[in-house]
This record gives C-alpha cells, structure tokens and sequence, in this order.
C-alpha cells in the first residue's frame, strides 16, 4: 500500500521528525572550545581519564585531513551529515528491497505459500529485512544522541565513537542487503522455475551427504582407535548429535520432495525422472543415516567407561533432544545449528 510519508522515515520501524536533528543546548554557548584538532581531543580525552579508542582518534584525523583545513568540530559536522544521508540512501534501499520481495510474493499461488520450501525462504528473507530495520534504526538512535556540533573536545570524542558505530552498522546493512538483492533474482527464479527448484534441492541434498561424511569420519576415528577413550567419548558424543539432528533433516526432506511433486503437478510437464531421482537421494541418506546409528551402539560398547561419562551428560542430551522435537516445519536451521554449538560449548566437546 503507498504511503505519504517519507521512506526514511518509516524504514526502520520508527518515526523520525524532519525538523529533529539533535542539538545540545550548551554547544550553541560561548562555552564552546575552538579550533580543536586532533591532538587537543587525544589531550583533553586523557585528562578526562576516558578509555579512548585509537582507531576513534585515526578516524576522526582523516576527517579532519579530508576537510581541507577544518578544525576538528567542522569536520566533525561534515562527518555527521554524511552518516546521516549514509543511513538515509541505506533505508531507502532496504525498503525498495523488501517492496520487491513483496511483489514477488504477490504472484505465489496460496497453496504454495504454505510448503514448507517456500515458507522457509519466505521467513528467512522477512528475517533478515527485521534485522536490517532494527540495525539502522539503533544507527538512527545513536544519531539522535549525538550534536553535530559538540560543546567540549570530550563530547566531540564521545560523539566520533558513535559515528564510527553508525557507519560500521549501515555498512554491516548495505553489505548484507547486497547478498540479499542477488537472492531475489534467484528467488523469483525458484518460485516459478521447476529446474530452479530441482537445482537448489539438489545442491541441498549435497550438503546434507557431507554432513553425514562428518559423522561417518567421527565413527571412522573410534573405530581407528585414534586417541584416548575421554577423546573417544566426545567424538562419539558428537556424532550422535549430529545423527539426532539428521533425523529431523531426513523428516522434512520426505516432506520436501512430497511438496515439490504436489506443485510440479499444477504445472506443464513431465517430471517423473527428476523426482525419482530425488527420492533416491533421500534414501540414500536414510540408508546411510541408519547405518551410523548402528557403528554408534557398536563403538558405544568398544568406550571404556562408556556408562558413567553418559550418565554425566543425559539430562542435557535430553533436553536437547526434546528441543529439537519441539521444532515445527519449516525447521529453521541456523538455529538448530547455534542450538549445536551451545550443546557442543555446554557439554565441552572437542573433536580434534
């Protein structure tokens, strides 16, 4: 729906006044220092016993280098200006990003809309936009924060800190919007492309097969007997996360190869072959996946002292398990993955 009100000032969920521009009240005094440059802020920031940053004080000497004479507080306000049209042009772009997203999701048929395939991609990209608004908006917070035209060498430092943090994040922004933008051409393809879709499920499956390589080279490591039984303990302590997590992968991957055969259907062609293959794939997993939970029973029995170092780690195995249980389609698998290394962290799992 089109708005009246300015895109910068909608972008990141927050409403910004044309007319707000932070100014201190003492800065606008006689109070205020001089013909600062560097050197008197590195001085004054010292004498104020404050934790300053190097790369604070470089970045606000190239400022003033770039200013062709200025002293420190001009350039300061130059610098000010541009991260303000930097965070600007940022939001305006995240917006027309998002706008695009939106059109294409305008075109998807409902019943797809709730694959799980789609669904994922769909949470994913309104993800990343919630984070993009959130980081500039906390930019935009920082600004407000700050006088363009500080009253005291120490304010100006204080003020060069958030500048800094400002054009650190919008660039964080603008660099993740870049990959974001090139995903939705290949998204737009996805959505309406069966080869699109059978390319991207099979580069997936390819990931998968490697994840089961890291299980399976775990188990190979026991059955070597390369190390002692406490590294041992963790390498099979590892793989059998790793073979929980597999099996939720295996689930929705059934479920995935169904979806997609449900929209070839509603679509010109023949896709016998494609699909078949597919379905191979999976079992070839599942094939392989069945075959590493048996080499862990059997390398469970090979561990000396196998009983108690899993008695130390059941509840927590436990209630990992149960969390992933818990997951509902589409599975997000970021997640699961910081979910693995707390696990990993938690329990102190090496696998070297």
């Amino acid at each position: 729906m089109a708005s009246s009100m300015h895109p910068d000032r909608v972008a990141a969920g927050r409403l910004e006044s044309p007319k707000c521009e932070p100014l201190e009240g003492p800065s606008m005094t006689d109070d205020r220092e001089r013909d600062l440059d560097v050197a008197t802020v590195r001085e004054r920031v010292d004498e104020a016993d404050v934790d300053a940053s190097d790369d604070v004080l470089d970045r606000l000497a190239t400022r003033v280098d770039e200013a062709d004479g200025a002293d420190a507080t001009e350039a300061f306000a130059s610098w000010y200006r541009e991260c303000r049209r930097e965070r600007r042009s940022t939001a305006e772009d995240v917006e027309a990003a998002a706008t695009r997203f939106r059109d294409l999701l305008a075109g998807v048929d409902p019943a797809d809309r709730e694959h799980n395939q789609v669904r994922a991609r769909i949470d994913e990209y309104e993800s990343q936009f919630e984070a993009f608004r959130a980081e500039l908006s906390t930019a935009a917070d920082r600004l407000d924060a700050t006088s363009r035209e500080p009253g005291s060498a120490v304010n100006l430092y204080t003020g060069a800190e958030r500048l800094v943090a400002c054009e650190r994040a919008v660039h964080e922004v603008a660099h993740g919007l870049h990959h974001v933008e090139g995903g939705l051409d290949e998204f737009e393809s996805w959505l309406h492309d069966p080869e699109a879709r059978f390319d991207a499920f099979r580069e997936e499956l390819g990931g998968f097969e490697r994840y089961l390589d890291n299980t399976a080279g775990l188990l190979d490591r026991i059955e070597a007997g390369d190390g002692d039984d406490d590294r041992a303990f963790d390498r099979w302590l590892a793989a059998y996360h790793l073979q929980r997590v597999m099996g939720v992968i295996l689930d929705e991957l059934r479920a995935d190869v169904d979806e997609l055969e449900a929209w070839l259907g509603r679509r010109e062609g023949a896709y016998d072959d494609e699909l078949s293959s597919l379905r191979d794939r999976v079992t070839g997993l599942s094939e392989r996946h069945a075959t590493c939970s048996r080499r862990l029973d059997a390398t469970a029995e090979a561990i000396d002292g196998f009983e108690e170092s899993w008695n130390e780690v059941t509840a927590s195995v436990e209630s990992f398990e149960s969390t992933l249980e818990s997951l509902d389609p589409p599975v997000d698998w970021a997640a699961v993955e910081s979910l693995v290394d707390e696990q990993f962290d938690e329990l102190s799992i090496e696998v070297r």
